[in-house]
């Protein structure tokens, strides 16, 4: 299987398939479906409501700001306290944006500012942790969700 990030000495109990996503606005839901099933075969669906709104918004935000391709998978990551999360990774061939220069743009309130990039607030409080990488020629959002919860 091919995985979109390294995981930084992070075991990983479980990796899905590499997905690619239409570069339309029916990227959101393909992604949704994808999510919704992997977390049913890792008998995780608890994480399904909260990860499949996320899903959405990375892969729309994909659509809108990067350029096709545009991948995804998951992965289930032990970190060093033994805790376990759900990754979903989104990556596309878009110039990206750092975690910083999204989070400065929820203070803006210019036309732009105020229209889009909320949807990354919303990502914000419902991910355990979420960030950005900007690899040449990759631009990776990711999301993580404790399995605890």
């Amino acid at each position: 299987m091919t995985t979109l990030t390294t995981l930084a000495n992070r075991p990983c109990r479980a990796e899905s398939d590499l997905w690619r996503l239409p570069p339309d606005r029916t990227a959101a839901r393909a992604l949704r479906a994808r999510v919704l099933s992997q977390l049913d075969a890792w008998h995780l669906a608890p994480l399904a409501p909260d990860l499949a709104l996320m899903a959405s918004e990375l892969a729309g935000n994909a659509v809108r700001y990067g350029r096709p391709p545009i991948w995804a998978n998951m992965h289930v990551l032990t970190d060093s306290a033994h805790r376990e999360f759900v990754r979903l990774v989104v990556a596309d061939f878009g110039p990206g944006f750092t975690r910083t220069e999204i989070v400065r743009s929820w203070g803006l309130d210019d036309a732009l500012g105020s229209v889009h990039g909320r949807g990354l607030l919303l990502v914000d409080t419902l991910a355990d942790r979420w960030g950005t990488e900007l690899r040449a020629p990759l631009s990776l959002t990711w999301v993580e969700l404790s399995t605890l919860d």
